[in-house]
């Protein structure tokens, strides 16, 4: 009997080995490429695992960091089931002046169990992560193409398939930053099982930004005015919109790497249509004007701002992440949101090309 019960204990013992290991994961990579090619002299520091990161940090809970040590760190734990999350990343970087201060960037995967490690700015090597950043690129590539009906076909039948797991909450959350509106993205998330939609804080968030943003105006609406008052003077965005030139409004803060990655762009922008009809508009957000000064000087910023907009701006135009990037037409309505990078150049050069 007694042999019985140690053989039974010892088979429970295996099994439980064995599901532990079934749930392991490790989360590993080199920075070196990372640090390369970031808009300014960079150095990673740290990292750190965040599921539900705004729900976390508001609860005072202790996140666990992990050093990185000559650009490269590992991360190894067991998961119960796979999770939406944002891997941290903690850097020094140097202005263009040489001061150095400290950054936060962050990389969304899904922490599953597996080998995940970093390829540059994303993180692959399981099968959620693979299928994931698969999609996300197959949809980058058809909007270069201009496939935009195919893309949103791809995109809905992804979210279709995994509205169960959390590839769904990663590729909708991708969705933000492309071509596609917010009235194309809000049905998406109706796809996603309940679970999905109310489990995961960073989701939620964004499903919450989402609807707000679809009550303010989005393209083909015309431009809701705000007023911001500093130094006893008051700016108005009618004073820049709505006056007979295409305006392209760039909502930020100095705190923000993606903020000041894209001000070369705007400034690009500026120099190459300013003459041809184009107004260029910076609208800091969240942010001390003491800090956006600098940022301004620092980044040779050369077209007019808007500051101290704390949230009067965002809230007009239902913005609770920036940078967003919004062009006007020379009546006022709004043409696109949430413009970046090439899109940019792209949008612009359709726009003044027989000009």
């Amino acid at each position: 009997m007694k042999k019985q019960i140690i053989i039974t204990a010892l088979f429970a013992l295996v099994c439980l080995a064995g599901c532990e290991q079934k749930n392991n994961y490790t989360v590993s990579g080199d920075f070196s490429e990372y640090e390369k090619n970031y808009y300014i002299p960079a150095k990673v520091d740290s990292v750190c695992i965040l599921n539900d990161s705004t729900a976390k940090i508001l609860a005072g809970e202790k996140r666990a960091i992990y050093e990185v040590k000559d650009g490269k760190f590992q991360i190894s734990g067991s998961i119960e089931r796979p999770i939406y999350s944002l891997l941290w990343v903690f850097m020094t970087v140097e202005s263009s002046d040489g001061e150095k201060h400290k950054s936060v960037e962050e990389i969304p995967f899904i922490l599953e169990p597996g080998n995940i490690i970093l390829s540059y700015n994303e993180l692959c090597g399981t099968p959620l992560n693979d299928a994931s950043v698969e999609m996300k690129h197959k949809i980058f590539d058809l909007t270069l193409n201009e496939e935009y009906d195919k893309a949103k076909q791809e995109a809905y039948e992804f979210i279709k398939q995994h509205a169960s797991d959390p590839a769904s909450i990663f590729l909708i959350i991708e969705l933000t930053h492309t071509f596609m509106e917010v009235r194309d993205i809000l049905p998406l998330i109706d796809l996603c099982s309940q679970d999905m939609q109310h489990t995961n804080t960073e989701f939620a968030m964004v499903r919450d930004r989402l609807i707000k943003e679809a009550n303010s105006p989005q393209a083909g609406d015309m431009f809701k005015d705000f007023a911001v008052e500093y130094e006893g003077k008051t700016t108005r965005l009618s004073d820049y919109v709505g006056k007979g030139q295409y305006v392209l409004v760039d909502f930020w803060a100095s705190w923000c790497g993606p903020c000041r990655g894209e001000i070369p762009n705007l400034i690009a922008a500026y120099d190459k249509y300013k003459d041809k009809g184009l107004q260029v508009l910076g609208v800091a957000a969240w942010d001390k004007p003491g800090n956006t000064l600098k940022a301004i000087e620092e980044e040779q910023i050369p077209y007019p701002q808007i500051i101290n907009s704390q949230e009067i701006a965002t809230d007009a135009y239902g913005i609770t992440g920036i940078p967003e990037i919004i062009l006007f037409a020379p009546d006022g309505k709004v043409v696109k949101r949430g413009l970046r990078g090439e899109d940019i150049e792209k949008k612009l050069a359709e726009i003044f090309k027989d000009k």
